[in-house]
């Protein structure tokens, strides 16, 4: 049965589906272990960055448009409602809005430099699980080049011992389907550790750069409308 077959029975959701599955990872020995190893990774550190990076948790809508409305607060002389509000958010842009406007520091330039200090520091916590990911798109190919020489290996050693009767074509044919399996395995988990961290990566960008955003704009309106009540 070729590969093809194979994985066109795996598509179609056959119940010999998993027992192909089993199939092509036994062939392939330790190193399709480690492979599965590595999917097993890569798949955790994909969950653990998409429940990190969720917009609830980072920047909710309403926390933004809180922020935003800070000279209206100001008409109305009272900040108190908006550092309530803050308090009782616990995302990473409630937390540094907190901070933004809670007057502590004694000139904006203090204030910038705090907020970004511990932008940054959360934003690196943020990254937990995406560095995995840029690990794991150089081992998996690594590891089923690994495969497909062992395969090789055994390929030759097969021509070697067949004498002069000849090798044993259905080891050939073994040793053969091992290298390839091995490659493909190593792709399979190197794809989607690229595209997600590439997704990921990028996420963190945007995240960075409309904090920083949000946070300046609330700083200058916070220096800039509540001096004197500050004082």
């Amino acid at each position: 049965m070729s590969l093809f077959t194979e994985f066109t029975i795996l598509a179609e959701g056959s119940p010999g589906g998993l027992q192909l599955i089993g199939d092509f990872l036994a062939t392939g020995g330790y190193v399709m272990l480690l492979l599965v190893l590595c999917s097993m990774v890569v798949v955790a550190c994909i969950i653990i960055a998409a429940l990190q990076l969720r917009e609830k948790d980072v920047m909710p809508t309403e926390v933004v448009r809180q922020l935003k409305a800070l000279p209206d607060y100001a008409a109305k002389g009272d900040i108190l409602p908006l550092q309530r509000f803050l308090e009782q958010d616990r995302s990473l842009l409630g937390q540094l809005g907190q901070m933004a406007i809670s007057g502590n520091y004694t000139s904006k330039q203090d204030c910038t430099e705090a907020c970004g200090a511990r932008a940054k520091e959360a934003l690196h916590s943020l990254e937990k699980g995406i560095p995995y990911l840029e690990v794991m798109v150089s081992v998996a190919p690594l590891l089923g080049l690994l495969g497909t020489t062992v395969g090789l290996v055994g390929m030759f050693t097969a021509f070697g011992d067949g004498g002069d009767s000849g090798a044993d074509t259905s080891v050939i044919a073994k040793e053969i389907g091992v290298a390839l399996r091995c490659t493909i395995a190593g792709l399979f988990v190197a794809v989607p550790s690229v595209i997600a961290h590439t997704i990921f990566m990028r996420k963190l960008d945007t995240i960075a750069v409309r904090l920083e955003s949000v946070l300046q704009e609330t700083i200058q309106n916070f220096y800039q409308l509540f001096e004197v009540s500050r004082l």
